[in-house]
């Protein structure tokens, strides 16, 4: 076991951000190629960056969604990605583990707010679970790969906190903390290559959307010939 652990901790966790690095940054320079190649062939180059600005912020807080049945589901995501993303950055054991490997380190959480956001972010994670399965619209269109998600999302939030909190853990420490590094390092890798992307591509998002609506010029004219109707209006 502890030769698992060692190895976990070490070739396996450069391995799982290398991939993660490398996949990101492959799907970043995707982006703007195909974001630079889009503006050059539209018609309209102008971009409103402001507006792009106040709608990306809009959806890190997505108050304009706060209502009807949206609102379970709109806080539980946000509760969800607030307590994933900070957690795992500001924890002391994360900062304390990168410190030691590269040297970098900066502020962590208070041991008391790590617990409160984790837990948080486990109730908002099975909250949204239960949402998708009683909502039939959600659930018909949820396939494996959304589901298996979800889940995993779960497991390193549950094993961290019980790797914390070792009195309250029923199952053995190293198997606990193992699934936990397994876990998350298979998170890691899987980012780039699942609909867990959005991680990389989210500040894209906008500006890929204007740029779809600023068709390229004689766009109107070619959509009316392949309609076959030259001469009216599309």
């Amino acid at each position: 076991m502890d030769a698992l652990l060692q190895f976990a901790r070490g070739p396996l966790l450069v391995f799982a951000f290398v991939i993660f690095f490398l996949g990101v940054a492959r799907l970043a320079v995707l982006a703007v190629l195909e974001m630079s190649l889009a503006y050059r062939k539209a018609g309209d180059q102008a971009l409103p960056l402001g507006v792009l600005l106040r709608r990306s912020l809009s959806w890190i807080v997505p108050l304009r969604a706060m209502r009807g049945t949206r609102i379970p589901y709109t806080i539980s995501s946000l509760v969800f990605h607030v307590g994933i993303l900070v957690v795992p950055l500001f924890l002391g054991g994360h900062v304390a583990m990168i410190r030691q490997g590269i040297g970098l380190s900066w502020p962590t959480l208070s041991p008391f707010v790590a617990d409160l956001l984790t837990l948080a972010a486990i109730a908002a994670l099975l909250s949204l679970l239960a949402l998708r399965l009683v909502n039939r619209a959600s659930r018909s269109l949820s396939g494996f790969q959304d589901w298996f998600l979800l889940l995993l999302c779960l497991v390193p939030l549950v094993t961290g906190y019980l790797v914390a909190h070792p009195g309250s853990n029923v199952f053995a420490f190293e198997v606990t903390y193992l699934i936990h590094l397994l876990s998350s390092e298979l998170l890691l890798m899987l980012i780039p290559f699942t609909k867990l992307a959005h991680v990389a591509l989210f500040p894209f998002t906008q500006v890929a959307w204007e740029l779809g609506w600023h068709f390229v010029p004689e766009a109107g004219a070619r959509v009316r010939m392949s309609l076959g109707k030259e001469g009216e209006p599309v």
